[in-house]
């Protein structure tokens, strides 16, 4: 239905539509954030302060806010309308390989290769929550609209599942051998 033309200058590794689907935010290689109008492909904004690849980006429900996962160990968080980076959240030791925001929330849920998963708040960085139990380097982190599970895939190949509220495993879903 569309194409994004030039839309960065390398391997794009995260994208995520806005709540309202009229936007999409990808995260690349290049070292950019960038939105593009999903009805008419043009490009919006480019928000730039990474200093290495961009492995994700997420939006807050209500559209005002972007964070970012970088592999420069850190997350940014980006005032979505202006373009300006509102902090540096500088938690993890390794890359931050993937993150998403929970609903309407100020929070949202992260992962990174040091093998650590939590929950922050956008609006001060601080930290709300932690995750335990990967042994190694996270992949991927998911929650629900609500914040109630949280979820990771880590290098062991098992899926972790968290309640979102104290952080306690639910359950560890192993491969199939």
């Amino acid at each position: 239905l569309r194409t994004f033309k030039d839309a960065h200058s390398d391997t794009v590794y995260g994208i995520d539509f806005s709540a309202d689907g009229k936007l999409i935010a990808s995260a690349s290689a290049d070292k950019f954030v960038k939105v593009f109008n999903v009805a008419t492909g043009d490009f919006v904004r480019a928000y730039e302060g990474h200093t290495h690849h961009v492995m994700d980006v997420s939006w807050k429900g209500d559209g005002t806010t972007l964070a970012s996962a970088g592999a420069d160990n850190a997350i940014k968080v980006w005032n979505a309308e202006t373009g300006e980076q509102s902090r540096t959240i500088s938690t993890y030791t390794k890359q931050v390989t993937s993150l998403s925001f929970i609903g309407l929330e100020d929070d949202f849920i992260s992962c990174s290769g040091d093998k650590r998963v939590f929950r922050h708040k956008a609006a001060n960085g601080g930290t709300v929550r932690e995750f335990k139990g990967c042994p190694d380097y996270v992949y991927c982190s998911a929650t629900t609209a609500d914040g109630k599970i949280v979820a990771a895939g880590c290098e062991d190949g098992i899926l972790r599942i968290w309640n979102g509220a104290d952080g306690k495993e639910i359950a560890a879903f192993t491969p199939a051998k």
